[in-house]
């Protein structure tokens, strides 16, 4: 008998796709990919504009906070109080505020000089310990703040401690008041009967700093004390304030 034969199976054929259909595809994966990039930069620009947009307007409250209170601090505005107490106790507010919305050398160094003409003597030097350990390369805010401390020290009668911060001023960095450190430095000694070290710090504020004030007064009075005839009679060297200038505050 003749074998039969089997039929192969017809083979599956693969389906093709027409171009267009693999080309609009393509073309809608990109898009979702372009949607969702462009969703993550709207969030991030968002993002930055709202940090912009506070911290412009916490920098604009600092200044505008620092700016009252000094002026009521030193007697400047027609709202400070007639009080010392209360234009003191107002200024230190503003000040307070001003730390809050934005923290800079300038607040809290005038924060700790309002409570110094408050009294509170240490309070405020333990807030000036903060400007010039937190802020230790602002020239001009370290040495005040270091000159305020010695200051309310002497107030709470602990001359050692006094004579520790002017040490401090006098091996700083910044020469901004140290003819004035060795100045009060001397005054200190020379109470405490230390009449030795006192002449020896005047040598060297005469020797650091020839041209001071302090420096020439000394000068004079030695030679006075010697018979020796003075150059000229320098004018006595005015009482140190601490005041700062109102000119470094926060910037934008």
């Amino acid at each position: 008998m003749p074998r039969t034969i089997k039929k192969r199976a017809p083979k599956e054929t693969k389906k093709e796709v027409p171009v267009y259909e693999e080309l609009k595809e393509t073309i809608a994966e990109r898009q979702k990919s372009l949607v969702k990039i462009s969703v993550i930069v709207l969030i991030i620009v968002a993002l930055a504009a709202g940090i912009y947009l506070y911290h412009s307007s916490t920098v604009r409250q600092a200044n505008d906070n620092n700016a009252k209170g000094y002026s009521i601090y030193y007697g400047l505005s027609a709202e400070a109080p007639a009080s010392i107490q209360q234009r003191y106790s107002l200024a230190l507010s503003d000040f307070q505020k001003a730390y809050d919305a934005k923290k800079s050398a300038y607040s809290l160094y005038y924060i700790g000089a309002s409570q110094y003409a408050l009294g509170q003597y240490a309070p405020a030097i333990n807030t000036m310990k903060q400007v010039y350990e937190n802020y230790p390369g602002d020239a001009e805010f370290v040495p005040l703040s270091l000159y305020k401390s010695a200051m309310a020290a002497l107030k709470m009668g602990k001359p050692d401690d006094a004579l520790k911060y002017l040490s401090m001023m006098e091996s700083s960095q910044y020469d901004s008041l140290k003819d004035m450190a060795y100045y009060e430095d001397a005054g200190i000694l020379e109470s405490m009967g230390k009449k030795d070290e006192a002449n020896r710090k005047i040598d060297d504020l005469i020797r650091a700093f020839p041209q001071s004030q302090y420096a020439m007064d000394f000068k004079a009075q030695r030679e006075a004390q010697t018979g020796a005839k003075a150059p000229q009679t320098p004018t006595a060297a005015p009482p140190a304030t601490g005041k700062a200038p109102i000119g470094k505050q926060n910037k934008k």
